[in-house]
């Protein structure tokens, strides 16, 4: 299953030509800012929902910093309403909206190895 994620992220910005267009063109990703955040919306790839969404999110964060290796990816982005970290399913688009505490684990298996 396929799963949208947006990340906030740092060391590369909408201005930077060259990693926009390496992002696109490797993993079809967005680089956008958004209240003073950078932020890279990047499709990945899991199973079940939760234990897969984690390491789809690891997977698609260590896929663009091997394109762009100055891009740090910092964390899941957290909605603007509720706080909560959403990731949602590629093909249906629906929400699977995060306790705290799994936002909490995606972003730990995002470290940079």
């Amino acid at each position: 299953m396929e799963y949208d994620f947006t990340f906030a992220v740092s060391g590369v910005d909408v201005d930077d030509r060259a990693a926009v267009e390496t992002l696109r063109r490797h993993r079809d990703a967005l680089l956008a800012r958004a209240g003073g955040v950078d932020l890279l919306c990047v499709t990945g790839s899991g199973g079940s929902v939760l234990e897969a969404a984690a390491e789809a999110a690891a997977e698609a964060a260590s896929a663009v910093r091997a394109a762009v290796p100055r891009l740090r990816v910092i964390r899941l982005d957290r909605g603007p309403v509720d706080g909560r970290g959403c990731v949602a399913h590629r093909s249906d688009g629906a929400p699977v909206h995060l306790t705290p505490s799994e936002a909490a684990e995606i972003d730990a298996g995002l470290a940079a190895p």
